[in-house]
């Protein structure tokens, strides 16, 4: 047994815990303490520190005595390939900018200079895209899990669209313990949430009066179109509808919206915060309920997925949209309603952290928009 890997194991864990004298003769690492001179922070810091030099702790609770069981971590040998996150980026920047040029009504086909007309939009949703990303990133890497880069997803499509389906990072680690997951479960959405406040803040401050909209409109298209194209309506979450209709004084109509960068943005960011704390399964929602409530977090998720189904429902029957089947196919088919256990199960949240996990998921309600897009 490597001596100085054991004085490393021991620095880590403390002047309490000793060598488990049968780890020389099964050839295991097991250290064991105390039970009562271990403190919840304490384990937290322990699966923190060995996690992030490539060591798992399995924990375990015996006559009084606390054990830990040091394994090293699965590693798969790989070469880097941050140059797929960073291609995926640049495509990104581009298929926003061009759905962003679109949305000014500028013809990027016939001249495809028109394309810097989408910065503006294409730096708003990706800043508020790498926002969520990046607060999951952090979270991870501060409790010492193994994690990759955002990976961005382009989409090059003419015509009305986000330019992009979003990001995601991939974990690559076991979860240490509840708190970890509540961090890095709430802290991508929230860190979407305030960058989709700054834009909404910077756009409504800068929207001109209801004559200044018209002509700002007019120079994309006709203001009255007399029922000429399809006229897409965005709908309102009730955060939206605060700055939309109360602070601006409902002078921007919802079909006008996408129009605005900043302003789209921002609602684009709402929405998506809205999907990511739906409480189900390995969605953030879902995290940030397991954190909270365990193995109840399942039947939460079956609830809020019938619900889920109810709405869908509604909204087919009432305005024939289906905007919600393919989240369902989604939720149903690849994410679905259980979640993993952590490592650690039995150290608790603490009180600041279950005022965060609660807040998350009332912005869930806050966010959300039953019919986020119809035709007017």
């Amino acid at each position: 047994m490597n001596e100085d890997l054991l004085r490393e194991f021991s620095m880590i864990l403390g002047p309490v815990f000793r060598i488990d004298r049968f780890s020389d003769v099964t050839g295991e690492v097991v250290f064991y303490a105390p039970e009562h001179l271990i403190a919840d922070d304490d384990i937290s810091r322990i699966i923190v520190r060995l996690m992030s030099i490539g060591y798992l702790p399995r924990i375990q609770k015996e006559n009084g005595n606390l054990f830990v069981k040091i394994v090293p971590q699965q590693r798969a040998v790989k070469k880097s390939r941050v140059w797929i996150n960073l291609l995926l980026f640049v495509l990104t920047i581009g298929t926003t900018m061009m759905a962003g040029a679109l949305l000014l009504g500028k013809d990027i086909f016939t001249d495809i200079s028109n394309i810097w007309y989408g910065w503006r939009y294409s730096f708003a949703v990706l800043f508020i895209l790498t926002s969520h990303e990046m607060g999951h990133y952090l979270a991870a890497r501060h409790h010492g899990m193994r994690v990759t880069l955002p990976f961005y997803i382009p989409l090059p499509l003419p015509g009305f669209n986000f330019g992009t389906l979003g990001a995601f990072i991939k974990i690559k680690s076991p979860i240490p313990n509840r708190r970890a997951l509540l961090d890095v479960g709430a802290s991508g959405p929230l860190a979407g949430f305030v960058a989709s406040l700054v834009f909404l803040i910077i756009g409504y401050s800068t929207l001109p009066d209801f004559n200044g909209i018209v002509a700002y409109v007019e120079q994309i298209h006709p203001w009255d179109m007399h029922g000429q194209g399809i006229n897409l309506v965005l709908g309102k979450s009730l955060l939206f509808s605060l700055f939309n209709d109360f602070l601006a004084g409902g002078r921007l109509p919802m079909n006008e919206v996408y129009h605005f960068p900043f302003i789209f943005a921002g609602w684009i960011g709402l929405l998506v915060t809205a999907i990511n704390l739906i409480p189900i399964g390995q969605l953030d929602g879902g995290h940030i309920l397991y954190s909270l409530i365990g193995k109840k977090a399942r039947l939460a998720g079956l609830l809020s997925f019938s619900l889920l189904l109810l709405l869908n429902f509604v909204l087919i029957i009432r305005y024939l949209s289906f905007v919600w089947v393919l989240w369902i196919l989604l939720i149903f088919l690849l994410i679905g309603f259980r979640h993993p256990p952590t490592l650690q199960e039995e150290i608790n949240l603490t009180p600041g952290r279950r005022y965060v996990g609660w807040f998350s998921l009332a912005l869930f309600l806050l966010c959300f928009t039953p019919l986020p897009i119809y035709i007017g």
